[in-house]
């Protein structure tokens, strides 16, 4: 079995088995790196906004294959409606519904520990007042597992892009690694009066 398939789903059945196994679980995913740090193709999907780093998708990150290898919970599911700046592609159709009570756990990437970004395109038809948690999961030390709030996102009914939301050198000095790192991103609507969409989940990995 080709080693790149064989390490996804490693990464994918430790990640089946996150919920009930807790954090030894999320210890060994994290200690899966997906490929080589600065393999992966790169784009400026954010430029007409004036952010001109380069980015590259999230594996599973524009959601025109479904879900996988994405976790999801408690009623968040792919379907129909793309961002409408078609960051990643013009034939993009889908992205990922996040209502009141889920959520939803990219793959692990692969990345410098140097300040990684992840950015993201976010829309919320429901109150203007309800907010999406994006929390990164990353390897602490003796096998543990770190959780940082990089924020508290509002949306309206259009598409809009997030702000950059980066983890501090603070975090990363927790890491098990000084040189590259797997980072995991989870997006959780903070209360029951959002009805939210995200898609083309973009991560900067560079020092800023």
């Amino acid at each position: 079995m080709n080693i790149r398939i064989r390490a996804t789903l490693v990464a994918i059945f430790s990640f089946a088995s996150l919920a009930s196994m807790g954090s030894a679980a999320q210890a060994n995913l994290l200690s899966i790196l997906p490929g080589s740090c600065g393999s992966q193709p790169e784009s400026q999907p954010f430029a007409r906004w004036g952010d001109t780093h380069n980015y590259f998708l999230a594996t599973g990150g524009t959601f025109e294959a479904g879900a996988f290898p994405w976790l999801l919970w408690s009623g968040a599911s792919v379907g129909a409606g793309n961002e409408s700046y078609y960051a990643n592609a013009a034939t993009d159709r889908s992205s990922l519904s996040l209502p009141s009570g889920s959520s939803a756990t990219s793959p692990a990437v692969c990345t410098s520990i140097y300040q990684p970004t992840v950015r993201l395109f976010v829309k919320n038809t429901g109150s203007t007042s309800s907010r999406l948690r994006v929390e990164a999961l990353y390897p602490g030390l003796l096998w543990g597992v770190q959780v940082a709030r990089l924020g508290d996102l509002s949306g309206s009914s259009t598409w809009q892009p997030s702000p950059e939301l980066g983890l501090t050198v603070t975090n990363l000095l927790a890491t098990l690694s000084l040189q590259q790192t797997a980072i995991a991103y989870r997006f959780t609507p903070e209360d029951s009066s959002g009805q939210w969409r995200i898609d083309d989940v973009y991560v900067d990995p560079r020092m800023r």
